[in-house]
């Protein structure tokens, strides 16, 4: 028997709508004022322009491993709520299943790797969520779209749906998830809060007087080399900043993961964010003798900012601190931002005034035999406390 989806929403007032949904392989497709009316409220890494510029610059395409699976929920030809998914034949480099995906799909032979996956690719920030329209009642929209998750994971005979990096803010989808046969996955991530400090040395004022000590030196070592670093509006940048980062990117993944390994982005994504989310972007700037020797690109959105890439041409002590924390620590504090997302990964953030948070990820297993397989290992590595699998850091 073919299978057969069916939904109504019912409108303020009693009225009831029929819904139908539409999938799009590419977010260009999707009418950019109506995404982004949508995430008003949400992560900059949500916006529409982006995505786009993962997507349109190739950095996430097919070949690397993610199909465009968009999904939109429309009552009378009206969009209403969305989701942006991508259908994958692999579980590489997830972030947030700490490799249980890979794992299960190596230990069963089974194509645990296959499903569709609501992320941010290669953006491993917590921040993920369902869009809907402001004056739809959230709890009916998130409904609408895992309904139709769940539809299209089953006819397209997928084997998992996964879910990263999960908002903290929409509480009635974590909820949602759970009592809808996802299991829920925990990951410990780095958050610093402005805790109504007035200042940089209120700020200081928060650590032990040995750590305090400590991080003074380290800032009086940066300025006896001589060395300034600002903070500058995305919007007021050079365009050599945007070209500079990507070269920057290149020399730290090189650094960190080899030559042989591709970087996840390219040279157009750096120039499409100059192009379409410069509004979006800040840089933190390290400068001597007026060079620029370092460069930190930021996102930020209402009264967050967010760390994403680092690199510098000229090595100096505590000069990735300074660049990547203390500069954008004190520009917050100035400028009245209350969170800032200093990147995926890390200790030594603890020791400077980040703070550990927990992230929720979800996974649901499809058909019966695969659940069941999957549910008999998962209750094999909680008695074992394989906490690296099940809880990745």
């Amino acid at each position: 028997m073919p299978l057969v989806f069916a939904a109504t929403f019912e409108r303020a007032g009693g009225q009831e709508m029929a819904i139908h949904f539409r999938t799009y392989p590419q977010i260009e497709a999707v009418d950019k004022e109506v995404w982004n009316r949508f995430a008003e409220d949400a992560s900059p890494i949500m916006e529409w322009e982006y995505i786009h510029a993962l997507e349109s610059s190739g950095s996430v395409s097919r070949a690397r491993g993610y199909r465009p699976c968009h999904l939109v929920a429309y009552a009378d030809d009206e969009p209403i709520a969305l989701a942006p998914l991508y259908e994958r034949d692999r579980a590489w480099v997830e972030f947030g299943d700490g490799g249980l995906i890979e794992f299960l799909t190596e230990l069963t032979g089974l194509p645990f790797h296959r499903g569709l996956v609501g992320t941010i690719p290669f953006t491993p920030v917590p921040g993920y969520q369902f869009l809907h329209r402001p004056d739809v009642d959230a709890l009916d929209a998130y409904k609408l779209l895992l309904s139709y998750i769940d539809y299209l994971c089953v006819s397209r005979n997928l084997t998992t749906c996964r879910i990263y990096f999960v908002s903290s803010a929409p509480t009635e989808l974590h909820s949602l998830l759970q009592n809808s046969g996802y299991i829920s996955l925990k990951s410990q991530y780095c958050l610093w809060f402005n805790r109504n400090f007035d200042s940089f040395d209120d700020y200081l004022l928060s650590f032990k007087s040995s750590r305090r000590t400590k991080i003074k030196r380290e800032l009086r070592t940066i300025r006896d080399q001589g060395i300034d670093i600002r903070m500058v509006d995305g919007s007021e940048a050079p365009s050599s900043f945007y070209d500079s980062m990507f070269d920057l990117y290149v020399r730290t993944w090189e650094k960190h993961m080899g030559a042989e390994v591709r970087p996840f982005l390219n040279e157009a994504f750096f120039h499409l964010l100059q192009k379409n989310f410069r509004h979006r972007t800040s840089f933190s700037v390290a400068r001597r003798s007026d060079r620029d020797i370092a460069l930190a690109l930021f996102y930020h959105k209402a009264d967050s900012i967010y760390g994403r890439y680092w690199g510098c041409f000229e090595e100096a002590p505590f000069l990735h601190f300074a660049t990547c924390y203390y500069s954008p620590i004190d520009y917050a504090i100035q400028n009245g931002i209350h969170v800032m997302d200093p990147g995926f990964g890390g200790e030594h953030k603890l020791i400077r005034g980040y703070e550990d948070v927990t992230v929720s990820h979800y996974i649901k297993f499809y058909g019966e035999k695969n659940r069941r397989i999957a549910n008999s290992i998962l209750d094999q590595i909680r008695v074992n406390r394989m906490h690296s699998i099940l809880q990745p850091r």
